[in-house]
């Protein structure tokens, strides 16, 4: 049985979904992992309101309202619903690759990661348009008592593979050598691994699952999790990963990763111009400035610039330029130290205190006012 009550509450967290990825969409401005995130998060919150309100018209179809409760019409191992949910999984699963090494997920490489999907949606769509032996499952006694025939076998296969291919991407992450990237992890990284763990645990139980209690869960085990996840993206452009250090405070381990990262001769060329104006004019300090401004001053088009602050490790302007005026704070600090956080900060070109303090201590692990205190000490 399903409890209608917690399908209707579902309902408005999914329209809050489909708010917070519009604002993320929004805000990406030139960030296109960002943007790839916002896009994510509304075409989710829009399946998710089309099923769950096709779900509630068809409870409440032919009453004189809704009942508290309803018989479950799920059929198991649905060949639709596993297509549906592996293209949602694997798009998912390349966030915190993307995140560590911006601008390596080219389109071929999004291609090449999609066979899987292709794959799946191809059997299927064979399957479906060309046999028609369709074995309908209501229950998990059913698949155990089809489980001889050979459209339940296809769909169990297409099913395994519908939960090992998404998995198997995060072991990328552990993967540096094959994968050189500057970026470090962070705690987020693991939040949204818990949180693909939990969605794939809902996925799997409702697949499988003998109540209409996992289907009530799923979509809660979707749902929060993304908002969740809104949220970050709302916060941070790129919550995934840390900032690189600055080339000066790089580790041996990590100056041979940046050598063998690929990039051409006007990529290294640009890049130097780029620290060189950073150094000498510090143009950051000034609160205004903007990526218009940089393309002027350094004579270049958006395109080229974005694959110099990829280079470096960073997934748009505002990231870097944030950073940049970070470690300008911090040079500040230890240079005046009797200057208070209130003066440095908007010296080094911040305006809001709350995003600076935020910002910091996502970055340094302490507040501002800690880490002034710290180079007192």
């Amino acid at each position: 049985m399903v409890n209608i009550h917690v399908l209707c509450t579902e309902l408005s967290l999914d329209a809050i979904g489909l708010v917070m990825g519009t604002i993320v969409l929004i805000r990406s401005s030139d960030n296109k992992l960002q943007r790839a995130w916002g896009f994510l998060a509304i075409t989710l919150s829009i399946l998710l309101l089309l099923d769950n309100t096709e779900w509630v018209y068809l409870y409440g179809k032919g009453g004189k309202g809704l009942p508290d409760r309803a018989i479950l019409l799920l059929d198991h191992l649905s060949l639709w619903h596993i297509v549906r949910t592996v293209i949602f999984f694997q798009f998912f699963s390349l966030f915190p690759l993307a995140s560590l090494k911006p601008g390596w997920l080219t389109l071929s490489r999004i291609t090449n990661f999609c066979i899987p999907i292709i794959l799946i949606t191809c059997i299927a769509c064979c399957y479906e348009l060309f046999n028609g032996q369709y074995t309908k499952l209501r229950s998990f006694s059913d698949i155990i008592k089809h489980i001889d025939k050979q459209d339940v076998i296809l769909r169990i296969f297409l099913f395994i593979v519908s939960v090992i291919t998404p998995s198997v991407n995060f072991l990328f992450l552990f993967f540096k050598r094959w994968i050189p990237y500057r970026r470090k992890q962070n705690h987020s990284t693991v939040i949204y691994m818990s949180c693909f763990g939990l969605i794939m645990s809902g996925y799997i139980w409702l697949m499988l699952g003998t109540s209409g209690l996992s289907f009530n869960i799923f979509g809660y085990l979707v749902i929060v999790p993304m908002i969740y996840l809104n949220r970050l993206y709302l916060r941070n452009e790129n919550p995934l990963s840390l900032p690189p250090n600055p080339a000066e405070q790089l580790k041996s381990e990590n100056a041979e990763v940046v050598r063998e990262m690929e990039a051409s001769v006007t990529v290294l060329e640009l890049n130097n111009q780029l620290l060189s104006l950073m150094k000498e004019q510090k143009p950051f300090i000034n609160p205004e400035y903007s990526l218009s401004d940089l393309l002027g001053e350094m004579n270049t088009n958006e395109h080229r610039l974005t694959n110099v602050l990829r280079y470096n490790g960073f997934s748009g302007f505002r990231e870097y330029i944030n950073f940049i005026r970070l470690q300008y704070f911090k040079e500040q600090a230890a240079l005046h130290k009797d200057s208070t956080v209130k003066e440095l900060m908007f010296k080094s070109g911040f305006t809001s205190r709350s995003s600076f303090y935020r910002y910091f201590s996502s970055i340094e692990k302490m507040s501002p006012t800690e880490y002034i205190e710290k180079l007192k000490e």
